[in-house]
């Protein structure tokens, strides 16, 4: 299923039919799992896409069987039972699978390549998703620079900076360029304002010159960036605007790995 601008998964147009009423409640759920805190109805229906008096039927058998709590003046939250699945489910997902199977979906969506990466005491990339259009390079797992990478931008972005500077300042020192704490600061600053304020990076590669990569974090359930997902394409296949049909992909994907991880809805509703 695709999202909507919400983080709400929205049902394919074509496919195995299914049973709408089911699909309707979980939009529901998620409606009201974006918060932030207890959700009016009016908020849940329009966040749904359906009729207030639609929602509210909903409502009713949710609270019944405990998936839903009303404080009994208009305003709901999830309830225990539906704690309770979550909590069994979370046991038996596999993060790495998941993960997986969004890159290979991003990949086929954008026809770009694409590459998923964690932190451990520098970017390393996770999985690498060949592009669909052309296979004109691939992506091996392993470490990579945090300052010339997408991902490592991402990861300096987030990241507390007592983890980042030290690899900040040693990737200089390794292109012979010795640097004060002071500088170093001010060049993590400049890293995280050009992230934080476009909500994703953009960074020319060194090792592969005209082509570009955008990277967007992945958080946890503890609000943490988990992963940078990452396109990669020539200049000219990759358009960085954010308002391009593969930004708004990746940024997609990216909101909706990070509310399957249980990320708070901060991190990905809107």
């Amino acid at each position: 299923m695709a999202s909507n601008q919400a983080g709400i998964l929205t049902p394919p147009a074509s496919g195995p039919r299914g049973i709408q009423s089911i699909e309707i409640g979980y939009r529901i759920l998620v409606a009201i799992q974006m918060g932030p805190g207890a959700v009016a109805l009016k908020d849940i229906a329009a966040r749904a896409g359906v009729a207030p008096s639609a929602a509210h039927n909903y409502l009713v058998s949710f609270v019944r069987t405990g998936m839903v709590k009303s404080d009994g003046r208009g305003l709901y939250r999830l309830g225990p039972s539906l704690a309770a699945l979550g909590m069994t489910a979370a046991r038996d997902v596999d993060h790495f699978e998941l993960v997986r199977v969004a890159a290979v979906e991003l990949a086929e969506e954008t026809g770009l390549g694409v590459a998923v990466v964690i932190w451990s005491n520098g970017p390393v990339i996770l999985i690498n998703q060949a592009a669909v259009r052309g296979r004109i390079f691939d992506l091996r797992n392993g470490p990579v620079e945090m300052l010339h990478t997408a991902a490592g931008h991402v990861f300096a972005a987030y990241l507390p900076a007592s983890a980042v500077l030290p690899v900040l300042v040693r990737e200089l020192e390794t292109d012979g360029l010795a640097v004060t704490q002071a500088e170093a600061q001010a060049r993590l600053g400049r890293i995280r304002r050009a992230v934080i304020d476009r909500g994703y990076s953009v960074v020319e590669l060194r090792t592969l010159p005209t082509y570009v990569a955008v990277s967007v974090p992945i958080w946890n359930t503890h609000g943490e960036v988990a992963y940078g997902l990452t396109i990669t394409a020539p200049m000219s296949m990759l358009d960085t605007s954010p308002g391009s049909a593969q930004i708004r992909a990746l940024r997609e994907k990216g909101r909706e790995l990070s509310r399957l991880l249980g990320a708070p809805a901060e991190r990905w509703a809107g």
